[in-house]
Parts: structure tokens; C-alpha cells; sequence
């Protein structure tokens, strides 16, 4: 069976029940902690596709990735996805789930870089700005990169507002080449 559409059910068949028993937006955030969890090592998918560690060490390992303490929800289908075997494809059940909730929720994932690190009422503004254009709301993530020099970069989903010194100045400069370019 393909494993994309394993990925979809089970990440449905989550949803649907944490809609049921009012638990999606807890679920929510164990998922996205488990998916940060898988993000930032390999060992946990080592350790979750290897067949000497136990269901039960699994599980703990499971839990403890989402967060140690989570909903019964969240514990009633990891009961699940170690009962039909299906382990190996956790990370992308727990992707799946975040991406189905925020399409529920009429969430979109935003991306904003500055050159320094900028402050509430600033980073608020400019969400607010965004969201009155999309209809929606956004999830932010904040990136400080000093070489965009100064202003922001926001990127939404597909939508991309650069607003940085540095693309300024590449726009001044490519203009000034262009107005000065020797015919020959």
C-alpha cells in the first residue's frame, strides 16, 4: 500500500477524533512538537524502525518526543500506529495531521526575517497586515538574518514580500546597470 495514503488516513482518522473528544488543538501541538522531534535527529527514526526495542520502549520514546505528558488522544493513537506496525511512518502521520488541522483551521505557516530581531507590537503589525490580506491566520516563524541588511522578508505559504535593504539595493544597482550600459 502506498505510504502517503497510510500517512493520510491515519492523520484523518486523528483528526476526526480529536475533533470529536474537543482535543485537536492539544493534539495539534504534540504533533508538532513530534515532527520538531524527528526534525532535529535521526535517532529517533533509527530507534522507532528497529525491531529488538519493544513496543513498550517505543511508546515511551514516542511520548517523550511529543512532548512527555500528552493528551489521551495522542496516546490512544500511538496505541494504534504501534499495534498495525506502522511506526516507521509516524513523522509523516504527524506532518499530515499538522497540515490537515491548518487547513481546517484556516491556518496558513509564515516566514519572517528581519535583519535584527524586531518587537511585538512591530512583528503584530505586520501579521495583521498579512492576515487582513489572506483572510486567514498565520503561524509565524521568526528568522533573524543579517544579511538582508535592514526591513523584512515575509513569506506565506507560496507569497513571498521582500521588503529588505538588501533587495533594494540590488534593484538600484541593476538599474543603474541597465540606464548605463555601453551600446557596442
Amino acid at each position: 500500500m502506498n505510504l502517503g495514503l497510510i500517512s493520510v488516513r491515519y492523520a484523518t482518522a486523528l483528526l476526526d477524533f480529536a475533533l470529536e473528544s474537543s482535543s485537536q488543538d492539544k493534539v495539534y501541538e504534540e504533533a508538532k512538537t513530534l515532527a520538531r522531534s524527528f526534525s532535529a535527529t535521526n535517532k529517533l527514526y533509527e530507534a522507532l524502525d528497529n525491531p529488538v526495542i519493544s513496543a513498550a520502549d517505543k511508546k515511551k520514546l514516542i511520548l517523550t518526543a511529543a512532548g512527555g505528558k500528552v493528551s489521551s488522544v495522542f496516546q490512544s493513537f500511538v496505541d494504534l500506529v504501534l499495534k498495525n506496525n506502522r511506526e516507521s511512518e509516524l513523522q509523516s502521520m504527524a506532518l499530515k495531521y499538522i497540515d490537515l488541522y491548518r487547513k481546517k483551521k484556516n491556518i496558513l505557516y509564515g516566514k519572517l526575517t528581519t535583519a535584527i530581531e524586531v518587537d511585538k507590537a512591530t512583528e503584530e503589525r505586520l501579521v495583521a497586515l498579512v492576515e487582513k490580506q489572506i483572510s486567514g491566520t498565520i503561524e509565524l516563524e521568526k528568522v533573524v538574518d543579517p544579511s538582508i541588511l535592514g526591513g523584512f522578508l515575509m513569506e506565506v505559504d507560496f507569497v513571498r514580500w521582500d521588503a529588505s535593504l538588501k533587495n533594494q539595493l540590488t534593484k538600484i544597482k541593476n538599474e543603474y546597470i541597465e540606464r548605463n550600459r555601453r551600446i557596442v
